[in-house]
């Protein structure tokens, strides 16, 4: 926009001094060309970043201007245009809101004096292009302002979203470390339990085994009875050993918490709907992050497919690719005839997707389907 005002700001002296040249008598013609190039040279130094001089030279160009409009008159008067245009030029040093109102009204004078010896309908025409030369200008300062404003929001919101995607990147790898080093943590309790009581436990029950075995010979009651202690402790190893495997495997109730097989049984026994569940792909294991954002939204997909589409058959889908894993729920009810409402459900559904970086989205081509898809993250090594 700036370089459109710079050549419009020049046009409106070159093509007046050109038609004033052509249509009217200016005497000396190298004098008239040498008002024109100085009119050109103060457009210029306008241009020019020189502090407190910037008011001055508006005023010198106004004048210098309207002296040539008003002795040469013929369309010289449109050169006045090309000043009032370098009032809104960005890319020329911008005055104060005070400067621009006054330098506006400063305008308007001599542009009127340099026109009072030009017929009476060249004078209305005249103002007429001027106050609609200022409102023009007016309208591309506010919608250069507007853009500009703009264009510093979006990069401000593109910083926020950098920043949120960053954070929620650190966030999603604090959690893998945090679940890796709870593992790491658990592994390492479990092994000094079994070094610090099966192991010792073992160790005692080889010595009582093998002097038992050099007693027996001579003592063999005394042998019997160590091998019944031996029994007996190992009676006590076996039931901490299986009180050790208890606290490694969850219990069957953990498991299927957030399980979709668990989920499909549920729904057609309370909810009396036929549910399907079909796996594709290489099954992996999940974080619980990630098992409980898929039961979450199959879940409520579900339920809405209930309530909105009075459906009687649901199709659960688990696809496990290398890099996601996407979870895809069709039903056979109907279809909405326009856009989703977003109600509190699918605002959930969206936000417990989005904190791990997932995406949610829905089709309704021959049924409608609501398509879950989350980040695999492979597993790494966590170095301490």
């Amino acid at each position: 926009m700036s370089a459109i005002l710079s050549w419009a700001r020049h046009l409106l002296l070159v093509v007046p001094a050109i038609g004033t040249l052509w249509w009217q008598d200016v005497g000396s013609p190298a004098i008239f060309m040498i008002c024109i190039l100085a009119m050109h040279i103060l457009a210029r130094l306008r241009f020019v970043r020189i502090g407190g001089l910037i008011w001055g030279l508006f005023i010198i160009e106004s004048g210098f201007v309207g002296y040539i409009s008003y002795h040469y008159e013929g369309m010289m008067f449109l050169a006045l245009l090309s000043t009032l245009i370098s009032l809104f030029d960005t890319s020329a040093p911008q005055p104060l809101l005070k400067q621009q109102i006054a330098g506006i009204a400063l305008l308007m004078i001599v542009y009127n004096i340099s026109i009072m010896h030009q017929p009476a309908t060249t004078q209305l025409t005249a103002n007429i292009m001027f106050v609609l030369t200022g409102l023009l200008l007016i309208c591309l300062r506010i919608a250069s302002t507007q853009k500009y404003q703009a264009e510093t929001l979006y990069d401000q919101l593109s910083l926020s979203h950098l920043e949120l995607e960053d954070a929620r990147r650190r966030l999603v790898q604090y959690a893998q470390q945090v679940e890796q080093f709870a593992q790491l943590e658990e592994r390492n309790r479990i092994s000094k339990d079994i070094h610090d009581d099966l192991g010792h436990r073992l160790i005692r029950q080889k010595m009582m085994t093998e002097a038992a075995l050099q007693i027996f010979p001579s003592q063999p009651e005394q042998a019997l009875s160590l091998l019944e202690q031996v029994r007996d402790q190992m009676s006590d190893s076996m039931e901490t050993l299986r009180r050790t495997v208890r606290k490694i495997a969850p219990a069957a109730k953990e498991v299927q918490q957030y399980s979709l097989e668990q989920l499909m049984h549920t729904t057609s026994e309370t909810l009396g709907i036929q549910v399907t569940y079909q796996v594709e792909g290489l099954p992996y294991a999940l974080y619980p992050s990630i098992e409980y954002v898929l039961y979450r939204n199959a879940q409520e997909a579900i339920t809405n497919a209930i309530r909105h589409g009075q459906a009687t058959k649901v199709t659960i889908t688990l696809q496990y690719e290398p890099e996601q894993v996407s979870m895809r729920i069709c039903n056979n009810g109907s279809q909405p005839s326009g856009s989703i409402r977003q109600g509190l459900g699918m605002r959930g559904m969206e936000e417990r997707v989005h904190i791990i970086g997932g995406s949610i989205d829905w089709s309704s081509t021959e049924q409608f389907c609501m398509i879950t898809r989350l980040p695999h993250y492979p597993t790494q090594r966590v170095y301490s």
